[in-house]
């Protein structure tokens, strides 16, 4: 079922926009930004780039993880944070998943080294 990432309301597959807010719906939510104090989440990765940030992602929650993926752009910025930083973003997971999210995240380098 997919899900609005502003109002996380769920809807029908047939829907592709939120209906109230008219977000583009996703397939799955991350944890909710605005209950941020309530989940103790940790930094898993940091990744490179865009590409390799989604990819970790897509791969953390199929196999049941739910993950963030957080850019080091800011909009007044453009990419000069990356730069400064040395990597594109952050992968960010809930603390009580840390241990198998890393086993994951070694299986994944194992099938896709670069760094």
């Amino acid at each position: 079922m997919p899900f609005c990432p502003k109002c996380r309301y769920e809807y029908n597959p047939e829907v592709k926009e939120c209906p109230d807010c008219g977000e583009k719906l996703v397939a799955s939510l991350g944890p909710d930004p605005n209950q941020g104090e309530l989940f103790d989440t940790v930094v898993l990765y940091k990744v490179p780039d865009e590409i390799t940030g989604l990819a970790l992602r897509s791969f953390l929650l199929d196999a049941g993880i739910e993950a963030v993926l957080q850019d080091m752009q800011a909009s007044f910025y453009g990419s000069v944070l990356t730069g400064m930083q040395g990597y594109w973003g952050k992968v960010i997971v809930a603390k009580e998943q840390e241990s198998r999210a890393r086993e994951l995240l070694a299986e994944f380098k194992q099938d896709f080294p670069g760094d």
